[in-house]
C-alpha cells in the first residue's frame, strides 16, 4: 500500500510539472519587442503596433541611467512628418518615464487618424554623447 501512494504522489508532482512548463509554452504566443532589447528600453507607451485613442498618451519608459534627448511624433506610419514635443512631456523620476499626452495649445494636440509614429533620442548617462534611438508606430482608430 505505502508502494502504491508513493507512485501516486510522484505521478502528481510530475503532472504538476508539466503543467506548468505547457503554461509557460503556451504564454509565449507573442515574441518580445524588439525595442525591449536595445540597452536601456524597460517599455513603450503605447506599445508598437497597438491600436488607441487620438488622446493617448505616447512616451517611454527607460531603464535606471538613462536619460530621454529628443522626442517626436509623426502622422505617419514611417516617421517623416516628425513633430518635436519633448518640451511638452512630462518626465517621472523615480520611474525613469517620459510621457507627451497630446492637448490644446501643444504642438501634437491630437494623435492623427490611422498611422502614427513616435521616435525617441535617448542618452546613457555612462557615456555621455553617445545616443541611442527607438521608433515604432500604432494606430488610432
Amino acid at each position: 500500500m505505502q508502494r502504491k501512494q508513493q507512485l501516486i504522489f510522484t505521478a502528481m508532482i510530475l503532472a504538476g510539472i508539466g503543467f506548468f512548463v505547457a503554461a509557460g509554452l503556451i504564454g509565449r504566443t507573442d515574441p518580445p519587442d524588439a525595442a525591449l532589447r536595445i540597452p536601456g528600453i524597460e517599455g513603450l507607451i503605447p506599445e508598437r503596433g497597438d491600436e488607441v485613442l487620438q488622446q493617448q498618451r505616447v512616451g517611454i519608459d527607460l531603464e535606471p541611467g538613462y536619460v530621454v534627448r529628443s522626442m517626436t511624433i509623426s502622422s505617419d506610419a514611417r516617421c517623416t512628418t516628425p513633430v518635436e514635443v519633448v518640451d511638452f512631456g512630462r518626465y517621472t523620476e523615480g520611474l525613469n518615464l517620459f510621457i507627451y499626452q497630446p492637448d490644446e495649445g501643444k504642438p501634437v494636440t491630437q494623435l492623427s487618424p490611422d498611422s502614427n509614429c513616435a521616435r525617441v533620442i535617448f542618452e546613457d548617462l555612462q557615456r555621455p554623447g553617445e545616443l541611442l534611438d527607438v521608433e515604432w508606430s500604432f494606430t488610432v482608430n
